[in-house]
C-alpha cells in the first residue's frame, strides 16, 4: 500500500490530491480483496466488500473534484487565467493538475 502524508501546511489542493490518491490505493486493494473473497467463495463477506468499494468509489470521485476545484481557484489569476508554464504558454487546466500532482509526490509515503 502507497500512502500520501496529509499536513495541516499543505495547500488544499495537495491535500485533496494526496486525499483521493489514498482512496484509489484503497480501491485497488479492496480489488484484490473482491478477488480473494470470490475465489474463497465467501460470498457473504464479498458482498459488504462490494458495498464498500461503491462508496470509496463515491468518495474518489468527489475528492477529484475537490481537488480540480482547489487547483483552479488557487492558481487562476482574477481573469481565469493559468501561470505559464517554463515556455511561457498558459498551461492548461490540466496541466496544471498534472504540475501540482507531480509536486506533490515529495509527500508519498510505503
Amino acid at each position: 500500500m502507497c500512502v500520501m502524508e496529509v499536513r495541516p501546511s499543505q495547500r488544499a489542493s495537495t491535500i485533496a490530491q494526496a486525499l483521493a490518491h489514498n482512496a484509489s490505493t484503497l480501491d485497488r486493494d479492496l480489488d484484490m480483496f473482491i478477488e480473494v473473497l470470490s475465489v474463497r467463495k465467501d460470498f457473504e463477506t464479498l458482498a459488504s466488500v462490494q458495498a464498500a468499494q461503491a462508496e470509496v468509489h463515491r468518495a474518489y470521485a468527489n475528492l477529484l473534484e475537490i481537488f480540480g476545484e482547489e487547483v483552479a481557484g488557487e492558481v487562476a489569476d482574477s481573469d481565469g487565467h493559468l501561470p505559464a508554464d517554463d515556455h511561457g504558454h498558459e498551461r492548461t487546466f490540466v496541466g496544471q493538475a498534472h504540475h501540482d500532482a507531480g509536486l506533490a509526490r515529495r509527500f508519498e509515503t510505503r
